[in-house]
């Protein structure tokens, strides 16, 4: 076994198209699948364009990153959810809930529906400017990592919208003030976690 030279490389490069594979990381992880793929058959410099030939038949370009697009997805909201267990980001929950909730506060006893209104308004715009911000620049966007935090973040907000509502949580017996605060801790752990994620998604390209 060899390893493949600069220019085996750029050609395997050239037979994966950008209609094929849109993202960047992804085109690089399979340009690396298949360099791996001939390496471990090629025996002879003649066979190279053979092997070439051969592995690019044998892997579906469009299937292998819509495989990787799901299991980034899945990465992303396991990193959300295991923010619960980062200190950093539930201590930033808690001041916001206690900063936004005191502001909502006013309007609850007399408005409750004005303030959950306003609320979710503020929430959404928030979040929605995440997922913005994810499709910033096209180094942003063709990087599957930072478009699948975008995703989950306007995923998790989205759904909270349907379910955190005064009504649907009535069942509790808890009073509207009890209730908005509850929502918005909720909301305020979806912009913590999503924010994270998606700026140390930043962060890991700028390194690059």
């Amino acid at each position: 076994m060899r390893t493949l030279t600069t220019q085996e490389i750029a050609q395997i490069s050239k037979k994966i198209s950008s209609s094929q594979v849109f993202y960047t990381d992804i085109r690089a992880e399979l340009i690396d699948h298949i360099a791996s793929k001939i390496e471990a058959e090629l025996r002879d410099e003649n066979e190279f364009e053979r092997l070439l030939q051969k592995s690019l038949a044998e892997v579906n370009p469009k299937k292998f990153q819509q495989s990787l697009l799901i299991q980034a997805h899945l990465n992303s909201l396991k990193e959300f959810l295991g923010n619960f267990g980062n200190l950093r980001i539930m201590v930033k929950t808690i001041a916001m809930t206690f900063v936004i909730g005191s502001f909502i506060n006013l309007f609850s006893k007399n408005t409750p529906e004005f303030a959950e209104t306003a609320l979710k308004t503020a929430f959404l715009i928030a979040s929605y400017s995440g997922f913005l911000v994810g499709l910033w620049k096209n180094k942003f966007l063709s990087n599957s990592q930072v478009l699948t935090s975008a995703n989950v973040l306007f995923l998790i907000a989205s759904l909270s919208q349907f379910f955190l509502r005064l009504e649907r949580l009535s069942w509790t017996e808890a009073n509207n003030q009890q209730l908005l605060f509850f929502m918005t801790a909720c909301f305020s752990f979806v912009l913590c976690s999503g924010y994270a994620n998606l700026f140390r998604k930043f962060q890991n390209l700028q390194w690059r």
